[in-house]
């Protein structure tokens, strides 16, 4: 698989989205933007409190998580591991702007071609596309970076 221009971008992806209420509206409005294209099949990984948090129409393939799915050394543990790994996808996405040390490791377990999150001092073993955010940078134009680099 290759991403390219002119390519026709992810037909099947997970998407992980970021934890913490600050990070809640810019989640809801990148999950609306993709939730409307219907040539992808797109599943989601949010924490339980984010998953609360929305409200509106939602996508069908949604899996959360909570704090007891993470173990003391902050490494996901084997129920959810076994969530995330049953499927087979061609992209993971990590959308936490701040590196997650349990949602990158699941990423990087998914075994998925394409494993993208913002790069960081420890990114480069978890994921095989990193997108560069300086911290000046809004995190809408990171976003926006993976939806085009994705075509979603």
């Amino acid at each position: 698989m290759k991403v390219r221009r002119g390519g026709t971008g992810v037909k099947n992806a997970l998407i992980i989205l970021p934890d913490g209420q600050g990070n809640s509206r810019i989640a809801r409005y990148f999950l609306k933007s993709v939730y409307e294209k219907k040539e992808s099949k797109l599943s989601f990984l949010m924490n339980t409190q984010l998953y609360h948090s929305f409200t509106g129409p939602f996508p069908a393939d949604v899996k959360t998580y909570s704090s007891e799915d993470i173990g003391r050394h902050q490494l996901p543990k084997k129920d959810l591991i076994a969530k995330v790994t049953s499927r087979k996808y061609h992209a993971v996405v990590d959308m936490h702007p701040s590196f997650n040390l349990a949602t990158a490791y699941l990423t990087y377990l998914s075994h998925a071609p394409i494993r993208v999150g913002f790069r960081s001092r420890f990114s480069e073993h978890f994921f095989n596309i990193q997108i560069d955010r300086k911290s000046s940078d809004f995190l809408e134009k990171g976003y926006l970076s993976i939806q085009k680099l994705l075509n979603l």
